[in-house]
């Protein structure tokens, strides 16, 4: 189940009956700190992600806890794969492991505007490694360094690529707004970031 669709049903279902009521109620508690009332309408016809601030401003007014909201949503099923771990390599670009123990890699690297990660690459004495990405919001621009030199290419969503990891690569935001990548490192045994020490030095 959508978390809008819970929200929505919730609402229904207490004594506001409907959104608009629901927002009066909201907006007289929180004030100017309240969602306004077009956010409210999209986040409940799942047409936008509710911040926690605003998850939790409709949580109190329902008389819950956000993890009652979340439970038994796709909402939920974020959170618990976002757990599992995180590198964040600066403010606006976090890289998420989607699941362990497995022979490869599953990751989902979110690039806010302006994002770009480190340069880093897998240890180019190893054995032959392979991400494969996908592009499921926005646009990335992927850096790779080899042999001939610098080489940029630009990705859409709907596109998907993979190169040798053992290649100098970084990632870089082409949109105007938030951009996620899925990645698939393989073999995850080989994982281990390497970064030169001319690498080193620009961090």
């Amino acid at each position: 189940m959508k978390l809008g669709a819970k929200i929505r049903q919730l609402i229904k279902e207490s004594r506001y009956k409907n959104i608009s009521a629901f927002h009066r109620e909201l907006a007289s508690i929180f004030e100017d700190k309240a969602v306004n009332y077009r956010t409210l309408s999209q986040i409940v016809n799942d047409h936008a992600r509710a911040r926690e601030r605003t998850l939790n401003q409709i949580a109190i007014i329902l008389g819950t806890r956000t993890s009652d909201l979340r439970a038994g949503t796709d909402s939920e099923q974020l959170e618990q794969e976002e757990t599992l771990g995180a590198f964040t390599y600066n403010d606006k670009a976090v890289l998420r492991a989607m699941e362990n123990g497995l022979p490869f890699m599953p990751s989902k690297l979110i690039l806010k505007r302006g994002g770009r990660t480190s340069e880093e690459q897998d240890r180019p004495d190893g054995p032959r490694s392979v991400k494969w990405c996908a592009v499921i919001m926005g646009g990335v621009h992927l850096s790779l360094t080899g042999a001939l030199g610098e080489e940029k290419k630009t990705f859409y969503k709907g596109a998907a690529f993979s190169f040798d990891a053992r290649q100098r690569h970084s990632f870089e935001n082409a949109y105007k707004g938030t951009s996620v990548l899925y990645i698939i490192h393989s073999p995850s045994s080989n994982s281990d970031l390497y970064l030169a020490p001319e690498i080193m030095a620009t961090l």
